[in-house]
């Protein structure tokens, strides 16, 4: 009899198991052909984690709906403001296309020359700015950064629908023991396990975002500092675009030091001025990558460098720039939700960041 009641029970768990990925394949499905609803959603969640402590310093003074509310404009003020501030530093560099093309060209033609004399052919002034125009197509890098623009903002977008999300995301974290125990039947002072969850996830992506807006503003800063010193042509973009690029992990800071490297290095009068060029955006990218915010973050989000790679390339897929984004806050989220599944302990355990420190 008990042999019978184990394989119903092990029959039970493998059905179980069955539905729980069947269900979660869907949930994947959804929130890729769904994007425009659940990108918009994201950003609206983690920018309200992140501003929790301006509707706390509101509701010193003012009711929590107030609050709520002032701190909602105050927001989009700022982030449009610094958004109007990028979009313009993209367009004036674009509008300058043809004067960024002829001093490019001027400054290769003389490289060009030594090789194509070399090589026994000749390549004529207006011949290569052509092929340089060609690979450096501007007029497409202005859509791009119009639609990255749009990706990052979120409710830039999708002006409306976000400010709502976000207006009641921010009512709702304010309140969120209330309004989780209520839905989960808790009263008093017991808290349910729903609600210590979401704590848990709050006040780690709380400090993640925090230390690497911290981190990407100083980043920006350095960047555009050192380009300002060596005289690169817009110093202000270069310094916004790393501040913005520096929340992709891994890759974002690498991609932020190669436009004013490129640029430097065709304006550096010698080899040892392009190389110092190098050396300080090299060391900015490393400080600010591989010892100040590792140092802040500290163990608020465990896990390991392999599972933040991964993350990255899936999201991307999932939701574009704006996944790569969102690729950390979103894994460590699915990572907490594995947790309290019972037979997902293996996935867990692989995310985790004492693995990666053991495969080490």
């Amino acid at each position: 009899m008990s042999e019978i009641n184990d394989d119903v029970a092990r029959s039970l768990r493998v059905i179980k198991n069955i539905l729980v990925v069947f269900l979660g394949i869907v949930i994947l499905y959804l929130l890729k052909i769904l994007s425009d609803l659940f990108v918009p959603l994201a950003f609206a969640l983690f920018f309200a984690i992140l501003l929790q402590p301006l509707v706390d310093l509101f509701r010193r003074k003012f009711s929590l709906n107030l609050s709520v509310v002032l701190t909602t404009i105050v927001s989009v003020i700022v982030f449009l403001g610094l958004g109007f501030i990028f979009y313009n530093a993209v367009s004036s560099f674009i509008s300058n296309r043809e004067t960024i093309l002829s001093g490019v060209t001027a400054e290769l033609k003389p490289i060009i020359d030594e090789v194509t004399r070399f090589v026994g052919s000749e390549l004529k002034e207006d011949e290569l700015k052509e092929y340089l125009s060609r690979v450096v197509p501007t007029d497409k890098v202005l859509s791009m950064s119009g639609s990255f623009l749009n990706t990052l903002s979120g409710f830039a977008t999708e002006l409306l629908m976000t400010i709502l999300y976000f207006a009641g995301l921010l009512g709702a974290i304010a309140e969120y023991e209330k309004v989780i125990d209520y839905i989960m039947g808790k009263n008093g002072d017991e808290h349910s396990v729903a609600s210590e969850t979401f704590r848990r996830v709050k006040d780690s992506i709380s400090i993640y975002i925090k230390v690497k807006t911290i981190v990407s503003l100083l980043t920006g800063l350095g960047i555009g500092l050192i380009s300002w010193f060596f005289g690169i042509q817009y110093a202000l973009l270069w310094g916004i675009l790393a501040f913005v690029l520096n929340y992709i992990p891994y890759v974002g800071s690498l991609i932020a030091i190669v436009p004013p490297l490129l640029i430097g290095g065709l304006t550096a009068e010698s080899v040892s001025e392009f190389v110092f060029l190098f050396i300080c955006l090299e060391a900015i990218q490393l400080t600010m990558g591989s010892i100040v915010e590792p140092k802040m973050t500290g163990d608020s989000l465990s896990i390991n460098t392999v599972t933040v790679l991964f993350s990255l390339v899936f999201w991307a897929f999932m939701w574009g720039t704006a996944g790569m984004l969102l690729s950390v806050p979103m894994t460590f989220l699915i990572k907490v939700i594995l947790e309290h599944v019972a037979d997902a302990g293996f996935f867990v355990r692989l995310m985790d960041k004492k693995t990666g420190k053991e495969l080490g």
